[in-house]
């Protein structure tokens, strides 16, 4: 499968999202920070069953991660390896994002879903982004883009499909739901 030019650029973005430390790699510490920083972001106890499953989220996808991504297996991910992890562990591999990404997508939707309500509201929505470093402008295009009834929330399963397609369809076709998860790409 080839990979778009808009699919790459989706796989930057993130990549910027997970190298915490602004390094220039992304290491498991990377992820393991992202995850602490979203929960302290939404207040949750470290030990909460929240954090505790974004910790194993977190842990999974750098496993997987590090095994279709870290082509020296030096525990550093540089882009280019990660650009050709993400495309071979995601896009080309149909099961990959249930098997890795899935249960990190499931723990940091249960966070923003701070009322355990099944829906994401606008502010909770914008937390998250906020760990993420998105731009206040991006964040409200995103959520827009998302909340296709203009109800004001987004329900968990509408994000996780909205995460799935960002991470796993290459199509340029950039009306796509999930090519909005972060605002324009």
């Amino acid at each position: 499968m080839a990979s778009t030019d808009l699919m790459i650029r989706k796989i930057d973005v993130c990549f910027g999202h997970l190298d915490v430390d602004g390094n220039g790699t992304v290491e498991r510490d990377d992820l393991l920070g992202l995850g602490s920083r979203l929960v302290a972001q939404f207040g949750e106890s470290p030990t909460s069953p929240k954090a505790t499953a974004m910790a194993a989220g977190m842990a999974r996808f750098w496993e997987e991660l590090s095994r279709a991504a870290d082509a020296d297996g030096n525990g550093h991910i540089t882009p280019e390896e990660y650009r050709t992890g993400m495309l071979g562990a995601f896009v080309e591999d149909a099961s990959g994002f249930d098997r890795a990404f899935l249960p990190m997508a499931q723990a940091v939707c249960a966070l923003m879903d701070t009322d355990g309500d099944g829906t994401v509201s606008r502010q909770e929505f914008k937390e998250f982004h906020r760990v993420m470093r998105t731009s206040v402008e991006n964040t409200d295009l995103a959520f827009d883009k998302l909340d296709t009834d203009g109800s004001g929330e987004l329900s968990v399963p509408e994000l996780l499909d909205a995460m799935r397609d960002y991470y796993t369809n290459p199509d340029e076709d950039g009306d796509a739901l999930g090519n909005w998860l972060f605002g324009k790409v």
